[in-house]
């Protein structure tokens, strides 16, 4: 009997995809068994530069998930996501002869959406539930930064991460925002991006970055959406002397309009979001209102800002955050 890791990224009420599942299990190429695990996904980063000179992040996860499932299959493939592939070998066990991975990624990537760390996230815990291994999000954590730098999305609360050595975790609490992805497509090649040598900018940069994490750190802590949207702001602003983002002015001018606490942009990715208190966010305003200012090639997801960490779930229930993964055209 052969063991498939089926990963299914962000696409739980994806119709097609639930149809070849479904096909699949009829024609007896497949029968999933066990828990699914999902992480969510993010819109870049909060904040991301160095404390003491180690580079660091705090992610913004948002309600779109990679979902991760173990299903049984007699067909031999290869999994086409060698990160993956790499992280689970940083279990304490192998999986069985034979187990590798099916991925589901409509979220794309290079844009800043985490899929990457994720989909290393929902398939560590699926894989270790299925070994019967204990796996906590230090543990998921230390195992993904081996691979690549990771985001702090798999840790329970906004978490501040050394995203390239895994030196420190700082959790720092959690504050409510609706999130307006705003994805003007392109990518970043991360692994050329992230091999280059940006410390001599990021020392330059670093008194103020010591200034936007103290202030998002204070925000966190008072549960205070303005401060955190001013730090995040901050820290986008400061990174586009690292990485330009062509559409990061526009959003801010807009921002303002709205009544925005502030921006969020990928800090190696193209996306750019607005921060929305609960008060302030009309979704049917703010979609007209964008839909009249922004490039008509942008496009639009509405999401809200969740807590990180890896989630179970029965095979029956899906998250809801799944029916953001399509955009607004």
């Amino acid at each position: 009997m052969w063991l498939v890791l089926s990963l299914i990224s962000c696409a739980a009420h994806d119709v097609s995809y639930l149809r070849y599942l479904f096909l699949l299990h009829n024609k007896g190429l497949m029968q999933a068994f066990g828990n699914a695990f999902y992480a969510p996904c993010t819109c870049g980063e909060l904040f991301q530069g160095t404390l003491d000179g180690e580079p660091c992040l705090i992610s913004c996860p948002v309600d779109v998930w990679s979902v991760a499932r173990l299903a049984v299959s007699p067909s031999v493939r290869q999994s086409n996501q060698r990160k993956v592939a790499q992280a689970l070998t940083g279990l304490p066990r192998p999986l069985p002869h034979n187990v590798h991975v099916v991925l589901r990624d409509p979220l794309p990537p290079g844009r800043g959406y985490g899929t990457s760390t994720a989909d290393i996230g929902a398939a560590l815990y699926a894989a270790a539930d299925f070994l019967r291994i204990s796996l906590n999000p230090q543990e998921a954590a230390k195992i993904a930064v081996m691979v690549e730098p990771t985001d702090s999305s798999l840790f329970e609360k906004l978490t501040l991460f050394a995203h390239r050595s895994g030196a420190f975790y700082i959790e720092l609490g959690m504050v409510d925002a609706h999130v307006v992805i705003l994805d003007a497509g392109g990518t970043v090649d991360t692994e050329t991006f992230n091999a280059q040598d940006w410390r001599p900018q990021l020392r330059k940069l670093a008194a103020d970055h010591v200034q936007a994490l103290e202030l998002i750190r204070s925000g966190l802590s008072n549960h205070d959406l303005a401060a955190v949207g001013e730090a995040s702001s901050m820290s986008a602003r400061l990174h586009q002397s690292i990485l330009f983002n062509p559409l990061l002015p526009l959003a801010e001018k807009l921002g303002r309009e709205m009544g925005a606490s502030g921006v969020v942009r990928a800090h190696s990715g193209t996306l750019v979001g607005l921060l929305f208190a609960p008060e302030r966010y009309d979704g049917a305003s703010l979609r007209r209102h964008l839909r009249h200012r922004l490039p008509r090639d942008v496009m639009l997801r509405f999401t809200r800002l969740v807590s990180g960490g890896v989630r179970k779930m029965s095979p029956e229930i899906l998250p809801s955050g799944a029916r953001e993964c399509q955009p607004e055209p």
